[in-house]
């Protein structure tokens, strides 16, 4: 067992917690850094998993390690872009229902059925018994 590894694991699995204790990372986006610290905590205290993983790849058990690294790093960037991809599509959204709903207002103000325009509203105050 090494002990560079172990405290590395270690730290990041601390760091995640004291992220989401603190509400600097929400805790449906720890769920895969949980999971990566406990996997590197894994690899670096049984050379058994590490020797499996080796040999399931048919390579060595340190570029094992790597390998494990790099598709831990491509699962955080495709979950990222998941949800950066469902935040796009919200913002869409909101802007077109903005959109229908200025127009919506604008088209009142211009038949006479809005009493008065928005801005003209907020300068004025609350109406009190219109």
């Amino acid at each position: 067992m090494k002990l560079l590894p172990l405290l590395a694991s270690l730290a990041l699995a601390l760091a995640v917690v004291d992220l989401v204790r603190r509400r600097r990372l929400r805790e449906e986006f720890s769920w895969l850094w949980v999971l990566g610290s406990a996997g590197a905590l894994v690899l670096s205290v049984w050379a058994g998993a590490r020797e499996a993983l080796a040999d399931l790849l048919g390579i060595e058990p340190p570029v094992a390690v790597l390998v494990a690294c790099g598709l831990f790093l491509v699962l955080v960037a495709l979950d990222i872009s998941t949800k950066v991809s469902k935040l796009a599509n919200q913002q869409k959204n909101l802007a077109q229902g903005m959109a229908r709903l200025e127009k919506r207002l604008a088209d009142l103000e211009g038949s006479g059925q809005a009493e008065d325009a928005p801005e003209e509203r907020v300068a004025r105050g609350p109406s009190r018994g219109r």
